[in-house]
């Protein structure tokens, strides 16, 4: 199945993960979060709603076997959110902004060179996923 094939059933997970996340099934969950990454890369998770489910998301990335993006996630978490990611694009802005500007570019600027090197690899393990599982279905 191709992502196009798989379409309609991503947008129905798209519409319960908004309006109520709980009820996703893990491997639905796993797309929900990840596809995101593959299109956007790891600072757009930061910087929209992404990051409310950070944690989901490191977890996903493992169930994928992708430990190495997820551990840039959890760098990127010890060194700008010692105290937990907060919810919402504005609150993650406002610890954002308690750092110096060049340092956040500088570690943005690696973290995602860093993902994508890998991007395509995770693309490919997502859909085999959605495969394999038949929630593309």
């Amino acid at each position: 199945m191709t992502r196009d094939e798989a379409q309609p059933a991503w947008e129905k997970i798209v519409d319960l993960g908004f309006s109520d996340y709980k009820k996703l099934s893990r491997e639905q969950r796993v797309w929900f979060n990840i596809e995101p990454l593959t299109t956007d890369g790891l600072w757009d998770h930061y910087m929209n709603y992404g990051a409310d489910k950070n944690m989901d998301t490191i977890e996903d990335l493992e169930y994928l076997n992708f430990h190495s993006v997820a551990n840039l996630l959890r760098e990127f978490n010890r060194t700008y959110f010692s105290n937990g990611v907060p919810e919402g694009p504005d609150a993650r802005q406002e610890e954002f902004d308690k750092f110096p500007e060049d340092q956040l570019e500088n570690d943005i600027e690696k973290m995602d060179d860093k993902f994508w090197k890998v991007s395509e690899d995770l693309e490919k393990s997502l859909l085999e996923h959605i495969n394999r599982t038949g929630i593309g279905k």
